[in-house]
């Protein structure tokens, strides 16, 4: 039996074509003095400058490389390489913009001391979180990501510790949120989930993962973001996936185009969250399609809990006698100099 094939579809040629010519009508003269790529060379990192090539910058440690480069410039592009990482990478200041090149993949060092961030609750140090690329209160900050990041977790009786590929941390001593505007894309590698805490106004055109993780985006505390296209395929035919997205609680004024997930556990979990979607896809018969549980469980945000939830989807679609879902990745590769 010849089963129909559904393409969606999310051109990201076009978008990061737009993204270099907002760049560049925002500041002809300067965007490529303020551009720095980072590559291997030999067992260090360098930093180059993207106008003539000149290197600027060298480590050992690639997430020096990489925080330089955002300090000193407005763009940073990480080329295709493996680079391993002492420890999380901080977002330095607002208004930068960091990609992760298609082929480069991120590892941590597990044998260096690593800095964690903690969920509220009676032990906050049981389990620490590592996230790869951490945004700590800075507005207007663009993280693009085509490569791998890889995912660490380790356990005892004790405590654990875990990374995340990405975060953005709104959080702050007035308990709204510490950080608008920006962008977050995602079409690389990735096991485990993306996250916006106590942010408002960040642009997610698209998080695109088919390795099944727990959740493909996971929002908490946030205000007024347009979400794109979040999609969570299994990384094997005829597998199962968790959540799609999971609104942890307290977002307000979130939409949403379109949610993919492959036989989800739930396509979105919306817990005391206010959110619209466009469309919802399951591919193969979800387990369940729409959870709106009460909130329970440690959290990250600060803001104050508001009790009350929604969700409105406009169109399900599910592709019952689907068999398997793909990702095909077309992009265009970023020069070396």
């Amino acid at each position: 039996m010849s089963l129909p094939k559904i393409l969606f579809v999310f051109d990201c040629k076009f978008y990061l074509i737009a993204f270099f010519v907002i760049l560049s009508s925002d500041s002809p003269a300067n965007w490529k003095d303020q551009t720095h790529m980072v590559s291997k060379d030999g067992q260090e990192c360098v930093v180059r400058a993207l106008k003539n090539d000149a290197v600027l910058f060298r480590h050992k440690d690639p997430q020096r490389c990489v925080e330089w480069g955002m300090s000193n410039g407005v763009n940073t592009i990480v080329l295709e390489g493996e680079y391993i990482f002492d420890d999380r990478i901080d977002v330095p200041r607002p208004g930068v913009t960091l990609i992760v090149d298609k082929g480069a993949i991120f590892k941590l060092n597990p044998d260096t001391k690593h800095s964690t961030i903690s969920f509220k609750a009676r032990n906050p140090d049981y389990w620490g979180m590592i996230p790869f690329i951490y945004n700590k209160g800075h507005s207007n900050v663009n993280v693009l990501i085509f490569g791998e990041l890889v995912k660490y977790r380790w356990e005892t009786e004790e405590r654990g510790r875990q990374t995340l590929p990405v975060m953005y941390d709104g959080r702050n001593v007035n308990g709204d949120c510490g950080l608008s505007g920006g962008t977050m894309l995602v079409t690389g590698t990735a096991t485990d989930s993306f996250w916006l805490i106590d942010s408002s106004d960040v642009k997610v055109p698209i998080v695109a993962l088919d390795t099944g993780p727990g959740a493909s985006l996971v929002l908490e505390g946030c205000e007024d973001c347009d979400l794109g296209m979040i999609v969570n395929l299994a990384p094997e035919s005829g597998g199962k996936t968790g959540e799609t997205i999971d609104l942890n609680s307290r977002s307000i004024d979130i939409t949403i185009e379109r949610l993919i997930g492959e036989r989800s556990y739930e396509i979105i979990d919306c817990n005391e969250s206010h959110v619209i979607v466009d469309e919802a896809v399951s591919v193969g018969p979800p387990q369940k399609l729409f959870g709106r549980g009460p909130v329970s469980g440690p959290r990250f945000t600060d803001r104050k809990s508001f009790g009350t939830r929604s969700l409105h989807v406009k169109k399900t679609t599910v592709l019952n006698e689907a068999l398997q879902a793909k990702l095909i990745h077309d992009l265009p590769s970023f020069p070396e100099s």
